[in-house]
């Protein structure tokens, strides 16, 4: 059982909580009344029967089993509802938020037992050798440091890409920037920390500017035929990439100092991303097969090249002959635009293609859902299952 608080933001005059089931063939509706000091509603949910909650609102005059079968599909009266919500096992809490610019609500997660969750150093690294595709070969990586860093405590690592909009705060709630706000991962490591005592450190590499393309993208001479999604793309963007040397300047410079500055557990190094970031996370893990642990990849962008390209890619990795060394993936997908619907076709094909060149089966956890977009929104609301099966919590 976990505690899940709810911060109603948009004075609903009546809250539900919608549970669901692992299959969905269960689900329950609960009215929420109990309320805690913070004002915010509090229940106990139970995460060996339910997986998924979202909240839905009614009028003071909607009786519950019509919230139920609004629930159910039924449109004959109309109830807001927020986005599905995976919380895990993690004491989470929940916001509901309206963004005007957007004219929709959004869903944010937030941590009960830690307001302060940390800082973020920021740093600018130069190479040459490595980052000469860039006018000034240099470039910014972002460093959260949880609240609860001791110097005496080696701390985990999580490699990031766009790290512009990863930490809480990032265009949150605004009309600029990015609409969807940050993924907040720092507050669900926070949750992390507060419930099972992993300490974890993020540095996030920055992929705002024009380079971005052009370095979460493998060199297509080098490693094979794009396909059709990247063809049809104007201007010719998936022509060159330089993911190979962004790779290599986070191994060869960015890491060197993150060891020496902070007290770190190399044996526990993962790396994440989403779209572009989502296959240049899977990328890097694959071609540095044991420094890191474990993959966040999200809606990832597998389609700009042909299956061939990664099973050859797969051939030359011999699974078989490193079994020791493959991390845990977590591939996500949504499904309800139509970015997400190009995407999520080899997205699934990719854990079959893995395991036929003999990757562990067990290693790769596939997660997708018909409801969700390709946004933020839906990327941090995904991050408790990430961390609750690639970390084993």
């Amino acid at each position: 059982m976990a505690n899940i608080y709810f911060r109603n933001t948009k004075n609903w005059t009546s809250v539900y909580a919608v549970l669901y089931s692992m299959d969905e063939a269960v689900r329950e509706t609960v009215k929420l009344t109990q309320v805690d000091e913070d004002g915010d509603f509090v229940f106990a949910f139970d995460c060996e029967k339910y997986d998924h909650l979202q909240f839905a609102s009614a009028d003071r005059n909607t009786r519950l089993e019509e919230c139920v079968a609004f629930v159910d599909g039924s449109s004959a009266i109309k109830i807001e509802e927020t986005s599905k919500i995976f919380p895990g096992n993690l004491s989470l809490g929940v916001e509901y938020k309206w963004n005007a610019s957007q004219e929709r609500d959004l869903t944010y997660l937030f941590s009960r037992e830690d307001k302060s969750t940390g800082h973020v150093d920021t740093y600018v690294f130069e190479d040459k050798a490595n980052l000469s595709y860039r006018e000034d070969a240099s470039k910014k990586i972002y460093v959260f440091v949880p609240a609860s860093y001791d110097e005496k405590t080696p701390h985990e690592v999580l490699y990031f890409f766009d790290a512009q909009n990863i930490f809480c705060g990032a265009g949150q709630y605004t009309d600029k920037n990015d609409p969807y706000g940050g993924w907040q991962l720092d507050v669900v490591l926070n949750a992390v920390y507060h419930q099972y005592g992993r300490n974890i450190i993020v540095v996030g590499i920055e992929n705002a500017d024009m380079y971005r393309e052009l370095e979460l993208f493998m060199e297509p001479k080098d490693f094979g035929k794009l396909a059709p999604l990247a063809t049809d793309i104007p201007e010719e963007v998936f022509v060159e990439g330089h993911l190979d040397e962004l790779s290599t300047f986070m191994l060869k410079t960015v890491h060197p100092y993150i060891k020496k500055k902070y007290n770190i557990d190399e044996e526990n190094i993962g790396i994440g991303g989403s779209s572009m970031g989502g296959i240049a996370a899977f990328y890097c893990a694959m071609k540095e097969l044991g420094f890191y642990k474990y993959v966040l990849s999200y809606s990832p962008a597998y389609g700009l090249y042909e299956m061939e390209a990664f099973e050859n890619f797969f051939k030359r990795l011999q699974f078989e002959n490193n079994k020791a060394k493959l991390p845990k993936v977590h591939i996500y997908c949504g499904e309800a635009d139509d970015l997400e619907k190009q995407l999520v076709v080899s997205s699934r094909k990719m854990k079959e293609t893995m395991v036929q060149y003999r990757y562990d089966e067990l290693l790769v956890f596939e997660t997708y859902d018909a409801d969700k977009v390709h946004n933020e929104e839906a990327w941090r609301l995904i991050l408790p299952q990430s961390f609750s099966c690639l970390l084993d919590l």
